[in-house]
């Protein structure tokens, strides 16, 4: 791996992360639109953590898995399982210094952030070993 490659890494993990913000913002919009419409706006502020608390993991692990997919495709000399395990890695130190940066230090401390993470790595592994096997597919001649 080049050096590059750590870079790359944080940019994707960075975006990774705004995607995911925009999917809970949706989830909490949708929620307030069509599941518990017409209540007053601090129901939904209230609402917001614990709607965030499950869209937030699944759609993460979905998004490094396409992200760790895409781009260990797009490289197929670069190994995508170590490419994989650096977006992850550069995903959970932006995360995690985010929360704390926020003051919410003790809430990253918790059962379900290791969970959380712990999906993260699952989907970023996933998506680099799809794309390792579909790289060696193509070189395996027919």
């Amino acid at each position: 791996m080049r050096g590059l490659d750590a870079l790359k890494a944080v940019g994707v993990a960075v975006l990774v992360l705004a995607l995911n913000f925009g999917v809970v913002y949706l989830a909490v919009a949708a929620d307030a639109q069509f599941v518990e419409p017409g209540h007053p706006q601090s129901y939904y502020t209230a609402a917001a953590p614990r709607i965030a608390g499950w869209s937030a993991p699944f759609a993460g692990a979905l998004l490094l898995a396409i992200a760790a997919f895409l781009l260990g495709a797009r490289r197929p000399q670069r190994n995508a399982l170590k490419f994989a395990g650096l977006i992850w890695l550069a995903y959970i130190v932006i995360d995690l210094g985010s929360g704390a940066a926020a003051g919410d230090a003790d809430a990253m401390l918790s059962a379900q952030m290791a969970a959380s993470m712990g999906l993260a790595l699952a989907g970023a592994l996933a998506g680099g070993a799809l794309a390792q096997s579909r790289s060696r597919a193509l070189e395996t001649p027919s």
